[in-house]
């Protein structure tokens, strides 16, 4: 036999055996992420109440990419978990927030209450966060502007308080989506809002908000087809950057202290708009 051809043999075997151990490795961290995201749930089934039944297939026996309301990616990792209106209380788990590849979590229009979990500003691949109409209260963590992935952020219809986070334009710069209204919302509307240029909808309505619309509202949001910003105490009046809102459907401004005049052309502004009320 040649030097060459047990050189050969060699490399050969030593290319078996660091597949072989690739493998093991590749598994071995999969079976740990999915025992992470698994401890991750059943730590949420333990804080959450009722939901009709529907947490009993969560259990050790089977792994989480067979329950209900989780769906995974071909890894095996959890990427969405989405049960709204199925009848659960209680409190979200912080420990959602260690599902580091999750891109949707829907829970709306459940009992939910308590604070909104600082944790959940720790995943950064999440798309859509809907946890409109349960009773979330407390202030919106500054955490989820980390969440820089975000297109869908519904929060309407909770009990929460405080101010809108700053910098939120500034971070969250993928929103096609901004639902906060009916909370108890205070302060300002963040003139970092006008640096959204994807978003669509903004429901601002019903909650504290005062003092005046900021000029930069409107000034680069091509998209925009609905703002409601309605039954707050906004006062002054409206910036003139809102009428480049050309695809604009929905405008209500509605009880608020707005004065000032109307353009007379607004039809030709809004071109599209079904629903205006000032």
């Amino acid at each position: 036999m040649t030097t060459t051809t047990v050189a050969m043999r060699r490399a050969s075997l030593l290319l078996l055996l660091l597949s072989s151990s690739m493998s093991v490795i590749l598994q071995l961290a999969a079976a740990g992420a999915d025992g992470q995201d698994a401890a991750a749930l059943l730590a949420f089934k333990a804080a959450a109440v009722g939901g009709y039944g529907v947490l009993a297939s969560w259990n050790a026996s089977a792994g989480p990419c067979s329950w209900e309301g989780v769906r995974c990616n071909r890894h095996q990792r959890v990427v969405a978990l989405s049960l709204p209106s199925h009848g659960l209380s209680g409190t979200l788990s912080p420990a959602l927030g260690n599902l580091s590849s999750l891109r949707t979590l829907n829970m709306s229009s459940n009992g939910l209450h308590g604070d909104i979990p600082a944790s959940l500003g720790r995943l950064r691949r999440l798309g859509t966060l809907d946890l409109s109409f349960n009773t979330f209260s407390g202030e919106l963590t500054d955490n989820l502007t980390s969440c820089t992935s975000l297109q869908y952020l519904v929060l309407g219809s909770n009990i929460l308080t405080g101010r809108i986070p700053a910098d939120l334009g500034d971070t969250l710069t993928r929103l096609q989506w901004l639902g906060l209204g009916n909370n108890s919302f205070t302060g300002f509307v963040p003139a970092s809002l006008g640096n959204l240029t994807s978003l669509q909808v903004l429901d601002l309505r019903m909650n504290m908000l005062e003092g005046t619309l900021p000029q930069e509202l409107g000034s680069n949001m091509p998209q925009v087809r609905s703002l409601d910003i309605c039954g707050n105490n906004l006062q002054g009046a409206l910036p003139s950057s809102l009428y480049n809102l050309s695809s604009l459907k929905n405008f209500d401004v509605g009880n608020n202290n707005f004065h000032g005049r109307i353009p007379a052309d607004i039809g030709e502004k809004f071109p599209q708009l079904q629903l205006l009320s000032l």
